[in-house]
């Protein structure tokens, strides 16, 4: 890893709620265990991250569409959006032992950076603290796809922009409308008919 990198995963570390100067040394063991980074352009499908893949990742760089492929639907349906500076696993394998349902796509261009599962496991036999890290990280996520949820709960169409506008303003100015469209849970005709009406939707 460079200077930057190991600082960018240092600025996230240092962010979360639980962070103490108690977890410095796990801290650093992390950074000096991570072993390999990805790079990947627009649009690309991220197959290092699918079946079988157990390892954890940490997103330094740009945007990542999470899908899920519905065996009821004929497109697949955006599942979560994952921001810059986040930790993130593929839940399917890693927890349920199961084929993946859910797989990314690199929504801009993005740079991840790997902690092999095996890493992580000799890490947490060293530094069991390293858990409460993890925890702390993921829990950051499921705030954030909690409150989507209560969002997709909204009955009307503009409600669930405005959410997206004030509630999540970098997410707004970087998505696509299609992708939008998917976020608020709504069909493309629908948001189109709410920016027809309403300027202050545009970008």
């Amino acid at each position: 890893m460079n200077s930057g990198e190991k600082a960018a995963m240092r600025n996230y570390f240092e962010s979360l709620p639980v962070y103490s100067e108690f977890f410095d040394e796990a801290i650093d063991a992390v950074i000096s265990a991570m072993d390999s980074t990805i790079r990947a352009e627009k649009g690309r499908v991220l197959n290092e991250l699918g079946a079988k893949n157990r390892d954890f990742w940490f997103l330094k760089d740009g945007y990542l569409k999470e899908m899920y492929r519905s065996p009821y639907a004929k497109e697949d349906g955006l599942f979560n959006m994952i921001p810059p500076s986040s930790i993130f696993v593929n839940e399917d394998t890693l927890f349920a032992n199961q084929r993946p349902l859910h797989y990314f796509t690199a929504y801009t261009s993005v740079e991840i950076l790997r902690l092999s599962e095996e890493n992580y496991s000799r890490l947490l036999r060293e530094y069991p603290i390293i858990n409460l890290l993890y925890i702390s990280g993921t829990a950051e996520i499921q705030k954030s796809r909690r409150a989507r949820l209560n969002m997709l709960r909204m009955n009307k169409t503009p409600e669930r922009i405005e959410w997206v506008q004030q509630q999540r303003r970098e997410l707004f100015q970087i998505m696509d409308r299609i992708t939008l469209a998917q976020y608020i849970g709504v069909s493309r005709a629908s948001l189109y008919r709410a920016f027809e009406k309403n300027n202050k939707y545009q970008y």
